[in-house]
């Protein structure tokens, strides 16, 4: 019965952060490409799905190596009618047969949007939008298992500069009640893939993590509005790579 009840509770609380709460961020997990060469071409498509509150969200990735050391990417994702984000990164990459080294800087734009009506008489909007300059840093293993598995882990650094408005309207008083958050707020996002098929195409699997840190001693993440970011997020997709070692014989 003691489980039950705890179910129930959860659950409910759950729900309860669902109603009240707005998901000003969460990890954005885009696809760790692990170039080998130039000219070659990868592209993933990818549902996620964020934790504990179930955000679910569409993603897609490109990624080019430019040149024999030059890599550029693009990623985008959309939660519907809540919101979107996209980020555009480049940076160098170092194959040593399978084993590949990583390292990339780029620039995001995002935000989501949270109305409630909870009766005839209010109404809480909640919009959310922010900057995210980041670096990333990414290891693994491409081609294993004759081509068939790649398997690795990410690590981004970057500060997250939001711009949170959140209006609380009381139509029967006629009231606003208004909050702002401007505050950067410091971010750690780790990130593991798995990747598995064909040479060409194949399955793939991301789990991404976020921690966030005020960058204001006194004052918790968003701090004055009723925003929140959710710290998992996990996705899975298809990946097809156009040129898989092609011109090393692999």
């Amino acid at each position: 019965m003691k489980s039950v009840n705890l179910t129930f509770l959860t659950i409910a609380l759950l729900v309860t952060m669902t109603m009240c709460s707005c998901v000003a961020y969460r990890p954005q997990v885009a696809q760790i490409p692990l170039i080998h060469e130039k000219g070659e071409l990868q592209i993933n498509g990818s549902l996620g799905l964020s934790a504990p509150l179930g955000d679910a969200y569409l993603g897609a990735t490109a990624t080019y190596g430019a040149t024999d050391w030059l890599a550029v990417q693009a990623h985008v994702n959309w939660t519907g009618d809540r919101g979107a984000y996209g980020q555009a990164a480049a940076g160098a990459y170092k194959a040593w047969k399978n084993a590949v080294l990583e390292g990339y800087v780029g620039y995001g734009f995002g935000g989501n949007r949270w109305e409630s009506n909870s009766s005839d008489e209010n109404t809480h909007i909640v919009t959310s939008r922010f900057h995210l300059p980041f670096g990333q840093l990414n290891f693994g293993w491409a081609g294993l298992a004759n081509g068939h598995i790649d398997i690795g882990v990410g690590l981004k650094g970057g500060f997250i500069f939001p711009n949170i408005y959140d209006d609380k309207y009381t139509s029967n008083s006629g009231q606003h009640q208004i909050r702002t958050c401007t505050d950067p707020v410091a971010l750690l996002e780790p990130q593991f893939f798995f990747r598995a098929g064909g040479k060409h195409l194949k399955w793939t699997l991301d789990l991404g993590y976020s921690q966030l840190w005020s960058t204001s001693t006194d004052k918790e993440v968003f701090s004055g509005t009723s925003a929140i970011y959710m710290p998992f997020t996990i996705t899975t997709g298809l990946t097809y790579d156009f040129n898989v070692f092609e011109k090393k014989g692999k």
